[in-house]
C-alpha cells in the first residue's frame, strides 16, 4: 500500500507532520532502551483503517495458524466504522488507537517500534495466512542469516504485506517504512514505495517468497510462496473513492477475487 497522502486536510498533515518529528524518535528511543528485555517469539502487526470486515478475517486466522504465544498487534488509523470499539473488546491482542489517519507507512513504523518480541512480522490488512507452520517458513531465513524475509512482487523489495525482521535490526539500524514514493514515468518503473528502502538498505541479506499463484486482472489477489494471500485492491477503493484503479481494476474484481480467497483458502478443511 503507497502512502500517497499529499491531497489530506491540514489537520491530517499536521499530524503525520508531528507523528514524523516527535512521536516516531520517542518511540524509537524507547524501543532501544528495552532491545535487552524483548520476549522470544513474534508480534503479527497489521494497520487498520475502516476495514473490519477484512481486519477480523486476519485476526481469526493468524490466531489460528500460528505457533502459540504469538502476539497480534493492530495499528488502526482513527477508523470510523466500528473497527475501535470492537478492538477494545479484544484482550487477546494488542492495539495501538491513533488519533488521526496518519498514512500506512508512519503506523508501520510506529507499530515494530512498539514491538516486544524478537521477531516483527507485517501482514497488510486484506492478507492473511494459508497455513499452520507459515510463520515458522517466513522467520526461518531470518535465522539462517537473512536480515529481511517477505513477499516480492514487481520490484526488488519485501512488500509490507509480508514482512519481517528482527526487531532489533530495525531499531538498531534506523529503518523506516516511510514512503519517498516516485510515480511510474515513460520507460521508468516507480519506486519509493512504502517499506522499499528497507530492503534496499539490507541488500543482499534479503529473502523473497515470490508468486506462486495469482488471481487477476493484474495482481488482484496473489499468493506468495504458498505462505499469504493478498489481495492488492480490496481496501483501496473505499480510500479513493474512485470506480476504476491502475487504470482497468473495477471495485467488484476486487470484491470478487476477495470473496474467492476466502472460499479456498479461509475456509476450515470439509468446512
Amino acid at each position: 500500500m503507497t502512502a500517497r497522502l499529499s491531497g489530506l486536510p491540514g489537520a491530517q498533515r499536521l499530524g503525520r507532520e508531528v507523528g514524523w518529528r516527535l512521536a516516531l524518535p520517542a518511540l524509537r528511543a524507547r524501543a532501544a532502551r528495552r532491545l535487552d528485555r524483548l520476549r522470544p517469539g513474534a508480534t503479527v502487526i497489521t494497520v487498520n483503517w475502516n476495514s473490519w470486515e477484512h481486519l477480523a478475517v486476519l485476526l481469526d486466522l493468524v490466531a489460528a495458524r500460528s505457533a502459540p504465544h504469538t502476539e497480534i498487534l493492530v495499528v488502526d488509523n482513527h477508523s470510523v466504522d466500528g473497527s475501535r470499539e470492537r478492538l477494545r473488546s479484544r484482550p487477546d491482542l494488542r492495539r495501538l488507537l491513533l488519533p488521526a489517519n496518519l498514512g500506512h507507512d508512519l503506523a508501520l513504523d510506529l507499530g515494530v517500534l512498539s514491538c516486544e518480541t524478537e521477531y516483527a512480522v507485517t501482514l497488510d490488512v486484506d492478507a492473511f495466512p494459508l497455513h499452520d507452520g507459515w510463520l515458522e517458513e517466513l522467520l526461518e531465513p531470518l535465522e539462517s542469516g537473512a536480515c529481511v524475509s517477505g513477499a516480492r512482487l514487481n520490484r526488488d523489495y519485501v512488500h509490507p504485506c509480508c514482512w519481517a525482521m528482527r526487531t532489533e535490526r530495525f531499531v538498531r539500524g534506523g529503518h523506516s517504512f516511510r514512503s519517498e514514493y516516485l510515480p511510474r514515468e515513460g520507460s521508468r518503473d516507480a519506486s519509493g514505495e512504502v517499506g522499499e528502502s528497507i530492503s534496499l538498505r539490507e541488500a543482499p541479506h534479503v529473502h523473497f517468497f515470490d508468486v506462486t499463484s495469482q488471481r487477476g486482472p493484474g495482481d488482484i489477489g496473489s499468493v506468495f510462496g504458498d505462505l499469504v494471500y493478498h489481495n492488492f485492491y480490496a481496501t483501496r477503493f473505499d480510500a479513493t473513492r474512485e470506480t476504476t484503479l491502475d487504470g482497468h481494476i473495477r471495485e467488484e474484481d476486487a470484491v470478487r477475487a476477495w470473496e474467492e480467497a476466502l472460499e479456498r483458502y479461509a475456509a476450515p478443511p470439509g468446512g
